[in-house]
């Protein structure tokens, strides 16, 4: 995994666009603008927010944002990469969903 947080967002965030970001995470639109483009990092509570809200764990949100270095952190943590095998149907169907119900609202 990378140290930039502008990459670890769009990989966590998938398609969505900054809007729908900045919509789930309860903050503005050029916040998550200024993040994608790597202008600004994220705060370390805001890294530890983003990384809860998709899913994944708060060490990795950290890293990501250049708080903390993997070597800094044990080897009982690994940081492992998001594939779609670790959700369940029901999971996928809901974003699916939502996506969908967003486009056409």
């Amino acid at each position: 995994m990378t140290n930039d947080w502008g990459t670890y967002l769009r990989s966590i965030t998938g398609d969505s666009t900054g809007a729908e970001i900045a919509r789930r995470l309860g903050v503005s639109d050029s916040k998550v603008s200024y993040w994608k483009r790597g202008e600004r990092p994220p705060t370390i509570a805001e890294a530890i927010q983003v990384s809860r809200v998709y899913g994944r764990p708060p060490l990795e949100g950290l890293i990501a944002a250049g708080y903390l270095d993997p070597d800094e952190v044990s080897d009982a943590v690994a940081v492992q990469p998001v594939t779609l095998r670790q959700f369940t149907d029901a999971q996928l169907a809901e974003e699916l969903l939502r996506r969908t119900t967003k486009r056409t609202a």
